[in-house]
């Protein structure tokens, strides 16, 4: 993460050195998946982990930076990020039915660092994405830890109008899990908590 947050610095520093640079604000809405894996085969309890809901709403906002050279650019981003998703467990523990919902809330700093190129109007961009947790899910928090930060990637497609006016349209994965352990019936498991995200920001650059 510090070496992220470094090379980020490095960029920004270097920006004059480009032949053009822009700065912007930004704002949208992302729709969350939450793949989540969890072994018990080898376990004490009967208990089947699964998503009560496959996708939901958040939000995210922030600012960025577009570095242009060559017809290219390098744009690194900082938003704050909600998401949230709706998690069941049911089956049976100690011989006890159980049946619960737990809804997991969080709130991130998303730092995607992107490479893109333009085609008049059109940009395509791609590039790797960290995301810093900044609250987790309260209900969850008796259960399940979870890492503080997760690494992936975003990669879409712009639409930049009136040369101040940008629209990006994106999917973000995850290539680790926020998910670390969940204790169910008292015994601790390692839990693949992995998100995802459709994205749709619009921007004004100054």
């Amino acid at each position: 993460m510090k070496k992220i947050i470094v090379v980020i610095l490095a960029l920004v520093l270097a920006a004059p050195l480009f032949s053009q640079v822009k700065f912007g604000l930004k704002a949208g809405i992302s729709t969350d998946f939450t793949f989540t894996n969890l072994d018990l085969s080898e376990a004490n309890v009967d208990v089947v982990l699964q998503n009560a809901k496959g996708a939901e709403w958040g939000f995210q906002g922030g600012a960025f930076l577009r570095a242009s050279f060559s017809g290219f650019y390098l744009q690194p981003e900082f938003l704050l990020a909600t998401a949230s998703n709706t998690l069941t467990y049911e089956g049976v523990v100690d011989g006890q039915p159980v049946d619960e919902l737990l809804e997991q809330k969080f709130t991130k700093l998303n730092i995607p660092l992107l490479l893109g190129f333009k085609m008049g109007p059109v940009r395509l961009n791609a590039g790797p994405a960290a995301s810093i947790l900044i609250t987790k899910p309260a209900d969850m928090a008796d259960v399940a830890t979870y890492k503080s930060a997760a690494f992936g990637y975003q990669a879409g497609i712009g639409l930049d109008l009136f040369r101040k006016l940008t629209l990006d349209v994106r999917y973000e994965g995850n290539l680790n899990q926020f998910g670390d352990v969940i204790t169910i019936g008292g015994e601790t498991f390692e839990l693949d908590d992995r998100t995802g995200a459709l994205i749709l920001h619009v921007g004004f650059i100054f």
